[in-house]
């Protein structure tokens, strides 16, 4: 009989805080470890979380050993070991900006012809968005973080700015410079982090799939 699930987070603590992404990976394990806590008190079961992460973590969850894996991306090749919990419990939106009364033309980022850009998103992130740079020949360079983007931007050097659209506000608020900038409507990715329970978990079953999926529907809505 299953007591207790074990739960392990795909997403690695950073090793250098001061970089861009380790930052972002910093937040997600947070908001990831308070999300299990809340769905284990609104499921009503038990979730213990160990300190295995990233492949470790995969490997945990494969062997059955770890129950559930949290901020696992849900990708058109799904990891056959895996039933995904729906929906997902977060979502990353990556979005780009212009500065603020410039380039009132553009009103999806397709329309990027021609006009310098600047990322601060790892490659895997984007991929329809680097496919189409690469087919229209878009100048697009990337940045080690916001900070160095922004100053680019701000300096003539590049027209916009793709970043992590939570990461960005933040920035923007802290220097105060929220005018200075203007995100356009059409996100250049979604992403979805999910939780996954192992197939070969001792706890797996459709009841308790069910239950999860309820509470995290939920929790999603609120």
């Amino acid at each position: 009989m299953c007591q207790r699930l074990v739960a392990a987070n795909y997403i690695a603590q950073p090793q250098d805080a001061a970089q861009q992404d380790d930052a972002q990976r910093i937040a997600l394990r947070q908001l990831s470890t308070e999300f299990v806590q809340r769905l284990a008190r609104v499921a009503q079961v038990q979730i213990k979380q160990v300190a295995a992460q990233g492949d470790q973590a995969l490997a945990e969850v494969h062997s059955g050993r770890v129950d559930l894996i949290i901020g696992i991306e849900q990708s058109v090749e799904q990891d056959t070991q895996l039933d995904y919990l729906l929906p997902a419990y977060t979502q990353l939106r990556y979005g780009l900006w212009v500065r603020s009364g410039e380039h009132r033309t553009l009103k999806q980022w397709p329309e990027l012809l021609g006009v310098r850009g600047t990322r601060v998103v790892p490659p895997q992130r984007l991929i329809d968005f680097d496919l189409q740079a690469q087919l229209l020949n878009w100048p697009v360079r990337t940045a080690a973080a916001v900070p160095l983007a922004v100053d680019q931007v701000l300096a003539g050097e590049a027209d916009y700015i793709v970043a992590q659209e939570q990461i960005m506000r933040t920035y923007l608020h802290k220097h105060d410079l929220q005018r200075r900038f203007e995100l356009m409507e059409q996100p250049v990715a979604v992403e979805g982090l999910y939780m996954a329970i192992s197939k070969d978990s001792a706890c797996n079953s459709p009841a308790l799939r069910a239950r999860l999926s309820k509470a995290l529907s939920s929790l999603s809505s609120q």
